[in-house]
């Protein structure tokens, strides 16, 4: 239940702002947990707010009225004079960046890494064409995405966005700050500063680029974009695209769509960039080919298992099966639900703020 919770409560709840879990540009991000056990992340604002109580309380408000199952959800706030404290849904796998790029941690798979990617272009084709107005993240980055114990990928800080008095979503002035993060930057943005979903487009794009080769967006002083180019005009190159933590692991035909896809949403123009749609049709071949491959296993399952009792030998590759979703929180897209227009079937209703 969206709350309002007070101070004390809160500083106690965090071991009087001990327990950080994650910095970034709008704040740091506490462990809490409070009397009744329930457990959440405290993000407190780094910005001194000038805002009104009455103001930020209206915002917030309509912000929390922002459910997908692909986004954090907002659980609450806190205000102490100007201090301003966001209350989310606490992700027990912490971000997808540390996933790739700690040292420590065990490399996530190539279907792991299709799923997150899907994950967020639900989440993103949520906020870009079922929210009323429309509304855009301007901060898409490994950062920025969340795993739970499931490894479903939930997007987070999309509460950039700004309510006005009248109910509409606005966003701060383009004009006084360059919004979002080097390197997955709309470079279209950055010179025209004119926000459009296409800005989430590009970062996405990055995104994906990042999750196919675990390399760091800024990395020995490259944009990854950049020093992909010399693997991207060839085929016979996109094997060393490739994370080498999943070298022998992934299928070369996704490789290629996903490709295809990073190519698209990076286009210097954003007029030329898919709509998050489109990417979502993209990412159902790979999900389609895969669930081939699975009836596939499963007809030579049953075949082994007719003639040597239980035992079978499983096709190569990764061997777990996709998991429907009826079975599971996470979104899957396939071509089957698809219309002619490459969209997926809409929610029940669309969100107006």
């Amino acid at each position: 239940m969206f709350r309002r919770f007070c101070y004390k409560e809160t500083l106690k709840a965090t071991k009087n702002l001990s327990t950080v879990i994650g910095k970034g540009g709008f704040g740091t991000v506490y462990k809490a947990e409070f009397s009744d056990g329930s457990i959440v992340a405290v993000k407190r604002m780094n910005k001194i707010s000038k805002q009104g109580e009455e103001e930020f309380c209206r915002e917030i408000e309509l912000l929390a009225r922002l459910h997908h199952r692909h986004l954090v959800a907002l659980k609450g706030f806190c205000i102490k004079r100007n201090e301003r404290f966001l209350v989310y849904e606490y992700m027990v796998n912490g971000c997808l960046k540390d996933h790739l790029h700690a040292a420590e941690r065990t490399p996530l798979s190539w279907l792991t890494r299709l799923q997150i990617a899907t994950d967020v272009a639900n989440a993103l084709e949520y906020l870009h064409f079922y929210c009323n107005p429309p509304l855009c993240h301007r901060d898409i980055k490994s950062s920025n995405i969340l795993l739970d114990e499931n490894f479903v990928a939930k997007v987070a800080d999309f509460g950039l966005a700004h309510a006005s008095r009248s109910g509409a979503i606005t966003f701060e002035p383009v004009n006084t700050d360059i919004c979002g993060t080097p390197g997955y930057l709309d470079p279209e943005y950055v010179v025209t500063q004119e926000l459009t979903e296409k800005s989430d487009i590009y970062s996405y794009g990055v995104l994906l680029l990042e999750l196919l080769t675990g390399r760091r967006v800024i990395q020995d002083g490259k944009n990854i974009v950049e020093w992909s180019h010399k693997f991207l005009s060839s085929n016979s190159k996109l094997h060393e695209l490739v994370d080498p933590a999943i070298a022998h692991n992934f299928d070369f035909e996704h490789v290629k769509i996903v490709v295809e896809i990073i190519k698209w949403c990076t286009h210097r123009e954003g007029r030329a960039r898919p709509s998050i749609k489109q990417v979502l049709r993209m990412l159902s071949e790979c999900f389609d080919t895969m669930q081939c491959q699975e009836e596939g296993w499963e007809m030579r399952r049953d075949s082994q298992t007719r003639m040597q009792g239980n035992e079978f030998i499983p096709h190569s590759g990764d061997p777990r099966c996709l998991m429907s979703s009826s079975s599971t929180t996470r979104s899957y897209c396939s071509r089957s639900i698809l219309l002619d227009t490459g969209s997926p079937q809409s929610p029940r209703g669309t969100f107006c703020v």
